[in-house]
């Protein structure tokens, strides 16, 4: 369950078109979009991440990032530290966040399997009138284990804004306020500066295929 439940931290922070639109797309529909074309390039150029790890941080950075406002949820995360900070340290702690969610999501995807994998979504509801929906679905793995639910909360500013997606509920886990927690332990243990290397630390690390990802211990 835990190793299912590290699947959907690529999922977390905010998927959301880089133009804005006279008609926002359908928000179900547009994480169906991502995630379909995430997975399908990853079963796709298996062979050449296989030879080369660190090419899964190539496939996040082309296919994540330009949709993540990383920046919102690096002020989301630092709560209302992000005040105190001058803009030197903001600048510096977006770039920093940004480089860790790549890796982030890279080491997440060395536990999919395409043959073994499988994200469904659940039946669209009507969004019309409404500035925040919950696209509803769940993680399935083959052999029987039971499904992981996920709950992908996306919002927009005003009726004509794209969506936006800003949290995953995993099994009833929030996953922005989990990151929030740590980063707000890591500020009064370390400062800003030194968040901001702990940071810098995590993107730098090797991706490993055979890595055995825990939950508990992921932040390590």
């Amino acid at each position: 369950m835990k190793r299912l439940l590290l699947l959907c931290v690529a999922f977390v922070f905010i998927f959301t078109p880089t133009l804005k639109a006279a008609e926002p797309e359908n928000p179900y529909r547009l994480l169906e979009r991502i995630a379909e074309r995430v997975l399908e390039r990853i079963g796709n150029e298996r062979s050449k991440i296989e030879a080369e790890p660190n090419y899964l941080r190539t496939i996040m950075a082309d296919e994540l990032l330009p949709h993540s406002d990383y920046e919102f949820a690096a002020r989301m995360v630092m709560g209302r530290n992000w005040q105190r900070l001058s803009e030197a340290q903001q600048n510096a702690f977006v770039e920093a966040f940004r480089d860790y969610l790549v890796t982030t999501y890279a080491r997440v995807f060395t536990q999919y399997d395409e043959t073994k994998h499988k994200l469904e979504f659940g039946r669209e509801e009507d969004y019309a009138n409404e500035r925040r929906v919950v696209v509803r679905g769940q993680l399935i793995e083959e052999g029987g284990r039971p499904p992981v639910r996920l709950d992908f909360h996306l919002q927009r500013r005003t009726p004509t804004s794209p969506w936006l997606a800003f949290d995953l509920v995993a099994e009833g886990v929030s996953l922005l306020n989990a990151q929030q927690s740590e980063m707000q332990a890591s500020l009064r243990q370390r400062g800003i500066d030194g968040t901001i290397e702990l940071l810098r630390e995590r993107a730098s690390v090797e991706i490993n295929l055979n890595e055995d990802i825990d939950l508990d211990n992921f932040q390590d």
